[in-house]
């Protein structure tokens, strides 16, 4: 009995060290790997083209998180915006360089020549009033853009009767440091202080909102918290939501490993994902870890907020949720917007449009995608009560498309003609191409100036040898505009329009 019970403690004992063993071998074996990582890092950036201006200075009059007093208005934010642009103004002036800038660049004091004919300065926040005033939205950017990206929204929107709020989040509009300065707390502040302006100024008039990528997570984050706190009330009616990023690649939550060092002011280059001359007018070409960063924090709680809904029985409390995505997306997982938001969708009025793949069969032979994981995601969740819009090709010898719509709780399916085709060119759409009509300006493939061809960012399509244009080729031949903007906008104002007709206040 007794030599039983020392084997057993025997066995016991050497269990224990074993597991402690295997416990600080998975420590070792982590911290080697986070170092490799770190190291590689710091070793790739080094060949960075060397940081600007615009990389590195500290920012004094940018918002806060808190700044946020309850006293803090709306006006108050666009008056410190006025600050920080007065700043950027001061920056370029003593800084921009033509030789390392180029002639190009968004920091030229002479302005961007992408730009001639704007009315306004679409990197800033901008109130736009319909008269006469039928609903008020606000319109939220994505990450390293500007409320540019929803300009063509706005102005279908006021044309409609719609009054317009757009807002900068912190850290955009005005130079890339802004982004390596950031905290995603600033960005949710902002987007309650626009809305508290909305339903306080508005009061009574029906209210919606539009998110793009980034802007579309902090709606989702504004509205779950709003139905948790019982706040019903100041929630948009309906949100439509342009790539929302519900997912990013699980090494994002390290971009900011490197803080490690270059917090002590050396190796700055690693704090950027990307450093680029700043040619786009809009949107940083220069990327700063630390906003994948931010973004990777700013998910889990949004997460946890929409699990709680599930969890206490208010999913019905949500907003219409009515969004727009590409099947082909390389910013965010889009199966992580079935799985983490559709999931708990109950409301057939809510409705997830995904564009597919122009599939005729001359482009056939050259796609490396299959929409196979989504397909497995959208199975997985078995009863789903919202509508599945699919934006196809008729068939495989033509470019002219149609939607094909499940209803909720169904396998039936119906479809329409859209009288809109896929251009012969264009294969896919992608994360940046959904807010931008072909005609936009500055990312359009069909702008035109003066009834001529207008050279923009969107419509470049020149060869010759590689390493020659300021621009790369993977930048050129993304797409920046969307072929079927006026069916998605049209589908916006349609449902904005029953809405108020539905419920008028």
């Amino acid at each position: 009995m007794l030599q039983g019970m020392g084997a057993f403690r025997k066995f016991f004992a050497t269990g224990r060290y074993l597991a402690l063993r295997l416990s600080l071998l998975a420590i070792f074996l982590s911290s080697a790997g986070l170092l490799l990582l770190l190291s590689g890092d710091l070793i790739y950036s080094s060949f960075s083209h060397t940081l600007r201006p615009w990389h590195t200075h500290t920012i004094a009059n940018e918002f806060k998180a808190k700044d946020a007093s309850s006293q803090y208005t709306f006006q108050d934010y666009l008056a410190q915006e006025d600050k920080l642009f007065a700043e950027v103004d001061q920056l370029k002036a003593r800084a921009f360089n033509l030789e390392l800038d180029s002639r190009l660049s968004r920091y030229s004091p002479a302005g961007s020549p992408l730009v001639s004919g704007f009315d306004r300065d679409w990197n800033r926040s901008f109130v736009m009033k319909a008269a006469p005033e039928r609903a008020v939205a606000l319109l939220v950017h994505g990450l390293s853009d500007s409320p540019y990206s929803m300009r063509a929204t706005a102005l279908a929107l006021v044309n409609d009767g719609v009054t317009v709020y757009g807002l900068r989040l912190p850290g955009h509009g005005s130079i890339p440091a802004g982004l390596d300065q950031v905290r995603y707390e600033d960005w949710s502040a902002a987007v309650s202080i626009a809305v508290r302006d909305i339903v306080t100024s508005h009061a009574g008039t029906p209210f919606f909102a539009v998110g793009y990528s980034t802007g579309a997570a902090l709606l989702l984050k504004y509205s779950a918290d709003a139905v948790l706190s019982g706040q019903l009330e100041k929630l948009p009616r309906i949100l439509f939501l342009y790539s929302p990023a519900l997912g990013v690649t699980p090494l994002a939550r390290f971009a900011n490993l490197q803080r490690l060092v270059t917090r002590f002011g050396v190796l700055q280059k690693a704090r950027w994902s990307n450093v680029d001359l700043e040619i786009d007018p809009f949107k940083y070409q220069s990327f700063a870890k630390n906003a994948a960063a931010q973004l990777s924090e700013l998910l889990p709680t949004l997460y946890e907020a929409l699990a709680q809904i599930q969890k206490r029985g208010l999913s019905d409390k949500l907003p219409v949720i009515i969004s727009f995505q590409s099947v082909v997306d390389q910013t965010i997982v889009a199966a992580d917007l079935l799985e983490k938001l559709y999931a708990i969708i109950d409301n057939p009025r809510s409705e997830l449009v995904m564009f597919g793949l122009n599939r005729t069969s001359g482009l056939e032979t050259f796609l490396n995608f299959s929409p196979q994981a989504l397909l497995d995601v959208y199975k997985n969740l078995g009863s789903h009560n919202f509508r599945l819009s699919i934006v196809k090709n008729a068939s495989l010898d033509s470019l002219e498309v149609v939607e094909r719509t499940t209803p909720a709780d169904s396998d039936q399916f119906s479809e329409r003609d859209l009288h809109l085709a896929w251009p012969d060119d264009i294969f896919s759409l992608s994360h940046v191409a959904i807010p931008f009509p072909p005609d936009d300006p500055v990312n359009g493939y069909a702008a035109l100036q003066d009834g001529k061809p207008r050279l923009n960012l969107g419509s470049l399509q020149l060869r010759g040898e590689r390493g020659v244009l300021m621009i790369s080729a993977a930048d050129q031949l993304r797409l920046r505009s969307n072929p079927f903007y006026s069916y998605m906008i049209g589908k916006i104002v349609d449902t904005i329009n029953a809405d108020i007709a539905a419920k008028p206040h």
